[in-house]
């Protein structure tokens, strides 16, 4: 007679009924949750990379600003470095009569746009957020 192969599982385990769709459920559960966290960290990370650069951005500018650089030379540094989606706020180059103690400046910003469906969801529950503003300034000290 043929040997039925019996259900392999762990000595003493029994099958109680209800339990076949558990892992479905808990992963229902937590898959949502798991996936906020995940487009959080890239959001997070891409964020952090572009406050980043374009701090080196306008510490370039201001760099070219103590070269004796014009506003015009010094903005397009910036652009040059960081992109062309700047807001200008602030632009101060030194010139040949600057005192020692005075600084060059470039403040500059951008509305970061997300990738992830984070602020979706945010919108979904009253959140009227879609975005934020990274800004940085550079100082330097002129030479006098």
């Amino acid at each position: 007679m043929p040997q039925r192969h019996r259900h392999l599982r762990r000595p003493g385990a029994s099958w109680s009924r209800g339990q076949d769709g558990a892992a479905a459920v808990e992963l229902a559960i937590v898959m949502p949750l798991m996936l906020l966290m995940i487009f959080g960290i890239i959001d997070f990370g891409r964020a952090l990379q572009q406050q980043i650069q374009l701090t080196e951005a306008v510490r370039e500018g201001a760099r070219l600003g103590v070269l004796n650089g014009t506003v015009a030379t010094m903005q397009a540094k910036v652009n040059t470095v960081a992109g062309t989606t700047l807001t200008f706020t602030t632009t101060t180059p030194c010139s040949s009569s600057s005192a020692a103690g005075s600084d060059a400046t470039v403040t500059a910003y951008r509305t970061y746009a997300p990738v992830s469906p984070i602020f979706a969801v945010m919108k979904a529950f009253g959140s009227t957020v879609t975005g934020f503003k990274i800004t940085a300034t550079g100082v330097m000290g002129c030479l006098g």
